[in-house]
């Protein structure tokens, strides 16, 4: 493998600025009728945001992880710790590395169904919602020894709806090769 393939989209400030950014325009909204309440208002909505909203769709929003040469690099939001991590500290965040060797086995999960390397071709592509709280699920699971680590592929089947069959098959080649 020559090349790498990337999933979703690199973590930025994007999720802190646009809850700061929200809570603000909300917050004066509302402190035209009191002060009181624009600040007590842009206090809700921030938190709301920061610690409840963005750790809980940050995985559909910014999975980002890529699959390399010598194995799989990733994004660890497996705690709530480590996403409010990304929130705060998104350029800082360090990536994750799974050389092949540790990998024991994968699976492609959706909604409904598990694919293996066997019935990956049977892979029925369907349409993902903007909405991020109503995307249908579409993993890469992968096992390793003591615990597993789901890898997100629903953006890009939201914004790349004609070739993900084609890359997820091809992901799913290249791990049967290198395991």
């Amino acid at each position: 493998m020559n090349s790498t393939i990337t999933f979703g989209r690199e973590i930025n400030h994007g999720p802190l600025f646009r809850s700061i950014l929200i809570s603000a325009i909300l917050g004066i909204a509302s402190s035209f009728a009191n002060n009181k309440i624009g600040i007590t208002i842009f206090l809700i909505i921030l938190f709301v945001m920061l610690f409840i909203y963005y750790p809980s769709y940050l995985p559909l929003l910014y999975g980002y992880w890529i699959l390399e040469k010598h194995g799989i690099t990733y994004y660890d939001m497996s705690s709530y710790r480590a996403k409010l991590k990304l929130i705060f500290l998104a350029k800082q965040s360090k990536l994750q590395f799974i050389s092949y060797s540790q990998i024991h086995n994968f699976t492609v999960k959706t909604e409904n169904k598990t694919y293996s390397v066997e019935d990956i071709t049977t892979l029925n592509n369907t349409k993902q919602s903007h909405f991020v709280w109503l995307r249908k699920p579409l993993n890469l699971e992968i096992q390793l020894k003591s615990h597993n680590i789901n890898l997100d592929m629903s953006f890009d089947q939201l914004h790349d709806n004609k070739n993900i069959q084609a890359r997820v098959m091809n992901v799913s080649n290249i791990l049967e090769e290198k395991i």
